[in-house]
């Protein structure tokens, strides 16, 4: 992982020093206040979605060998969204109900397309209690983004194909959960709120929006 703050969004792991159980923070923009730009990428730092253990997530790993965590269907859709060949209207939405004219007002949408664009490989699983990606499927967990060989239009059926044959692996998927429910007894005020815009329940069985 890497604290360079050359381009948004910061690296997972940053901003996460006032609790000792969190070790890595989601930049999605739909878990941030987009109301107004920061001045830089480093004052982005500790405003993204705490993630604890047993979460599902996405490891997405770039060309320069950096990676970092996003929750469940948050790097799917950043990928995605990054590898399409035409622009978003102003008022479509980008990532969830998220819309470009959201992501420009904070200044990190041209940004945000461009690191996602570099993505070499992305991971769906879960986190465990040291904060370290947890396998959780059965076969392979990674897709590999060929861009030599793919145009990104393939590259984006081919992602999509990939997810929704994910299949979970029984006993792997029971030591996550319980690993989550351990944290949602000894967490239960922070359980209860959750203001993310959001809504990823329909990649929790493997599944991608078109």
């Amino acid at each position: 992982m890497s604290s360079n703050f050359s381009r948004f969004p910061p690296n997972s792991t940053q901003g996460n020093h006032q609790d000792d159980h969190v070790e890595h923070q989601c930049y999605c923009p739909a878990h941030l206040d987009l109301s107004a730009p920061k001045d830089s990428v480093a004052d982005w730092v500790g405003s993204g979605k705490p993630l604890h253990q047993g979460e599902f997530i996405s490891l997405v790993t770039f060309k320069d060998g950096t990676s970092t965590i996003l929750h469940n269907g948050c790097g799917g859709s950043a990928i995605r969204f990054a590898l399409e060949a035409c622009e978003r209207e102003v008022e479509e939405e980008v990532i969830g109900h998220i819309t470009r004219e959201a992501m420009e007002t904070a200044g990190i949408y041209e940004e945000y397309k461009k690191t996602f664009g570099e993505t070499v490989s992305v991971r769906f699983g879960a986190l465990n209690p040291t904060g370290q990606f947890y396998p959780i499927m059965e076969g392979g967990d990674e897709f590999q983004f060929d861009r030599d060989t793919n145009t990104c239009e393939t590259l984006i059926t081919d992602f999509q194909q990939f997810i929704r044959s994910l299949t979970f692996d029984p006993v792997a998927l029971s030591e996550a959960t319980a690993w989550e429910e351990e944290w949602e007894d000894s967490h239960p005020s922070e359980n209860e709120d959750d203001s993310s815009e959001y809504d990823s329940s329909e990649h929790e069985s493997g599944e991608e929006e078109e």
